[in-house]
């Protein structure tokens, strides 16, 4: 599946010898998790990405379980398995049911969950908190997953205090050996340096997870991210579908015969950046996956390049610099 210039993965340079596979599956807004997390991996994907907040940790170790159950030639150690940390903790008496409840709140006013820190008032972000957080990830996942391979502070939204805190709880995870590394996402470089800075931070965030495709390029946090060896992990690089008209990019593609959301995957591989597109449909997860044996030529990159907007062609809700 790889090609010379692009490995299937890469190290993880800050929690050797691990690596992550370039290529996963997002399945935040799954409607079909566990079938989706089959095709996936039947097509090849050997990463997952899953989170508290999307509410299909339980699906996504499910499929994991039932894949391995009927794949003798794969092991869990095959599979790179990442789910994250929400802000609060989700299992809260008044909390939501399932993700369809936040996405489609009831007009009556009862959909006001208190989901966030400034709502709720409290937060998961606590030493013991990640802990018990981290451990109900793991639970929810079943009894076939007995470690995660990535766990990820979710976003820097609780404050300076609240991310270290949770970050010490973290550290611990990967002393017992229940997570392979920890990661954050959705933070800058000041949340990033603020952390490391701190005499009780013996781990470095080994990922940091970041909307990134060409319309949001994130120049400075990449590259400052790509010099730490912090390892840029690329969420929604297809802008949910609504940027893959753009005539440069079909341009790109009739040329090289390949689809639009092929050619920003690539460009983004080519980035150095790991990618974890998200569908529900199997010949998309297929055609996602269908990214070597070509290579973008340098003039189709930098023309791809060009088409940053900044922070101002996010898709989605995160910016990282707007947080303390």
């Amino acid at each position: 599946m790889a090609s010379e210039s692009t490995p299937p993965s890469i190290p993880l340079p800050l929690a050797p010898p691990l690596s992550i596979p370039v290529l996963g599956l997002g399945v935040f807004q799954s409607t079909k998790t566990h079938s989706s997390v089959l095709s996936a991996l039947s097509s090849g994907y050997r990463h997952l990405d899953t989170a508290q907040i999307y509410y299909n940790e339980s699906a996504t170790g499910a499929a994991v379980t039932e894949f391995l159950a009927k794949t003798p030639s794969v092991s869990r150690s095959d599979i790179f398995i990442c789910s994250k940390l929400w802000e609060v903790d989700l299992t809260l008496p008044g909390m939501p049911p399932d993700f369809e409840s936040i996405a489609h709140p009831p007009p009556n006013g009862s959909g006001a969950w208190k989901i966030t820190v400034a709502k709720l008032g409290s937060t998961s972000y606590t030493k013991e908190g990640a802990v018990d957080g981290f451990n109900r990830s793991l639970e929810a996942m079943g009894p076939g997953i007995d470690y995660i391979d990535l766990y990820l502070l979710h976003n820097p939204r609780p404050g300076p205090t609240a991310r270290l805190q949770a970050w010490l709880g973290l550290q611990e995870i990967v002393k017992a050996g229940k997570a392979k590394a920890i990661g954050v996402s959705n933070w800058s470089k000041r949340h990033i340096e603020e952390l490391i800075a701190n005499g009780e931070v013996d781990i470095t965030p080994a990922v940091n997870q970041i909307e990134f495709h060409p319309w949001c390029q994130h120049k400075a946090l990449v590259e400052y991210c790509q010099e730490k060896g912090i390892v840029v992990v690329a969420y929604s690089p297809l802008t949910q579908g609504t940027r893959l008209k753009d005539p440069v990019i079909l341009d790109i593609a009739a040329k090289y015969g390949k689809t639009a959301a092929q050619v920003v995957l690539r460009w983004c591989l080519q980035r150095g950046v790991v990618i974890i597109p998200k569908s529900d449909k199997e010949e998309r997860i297929k055609e996602n996956s269908e990214l070597w044996g070509w290579e973008l030529a340098g003039e189709d990159m930098d023309r791809i390049t060009a088409l940053d907007e900044g922070i101002s062609g996010k898709s989605g809700e995160w910016d990282p610099d707007a947080w303390e």
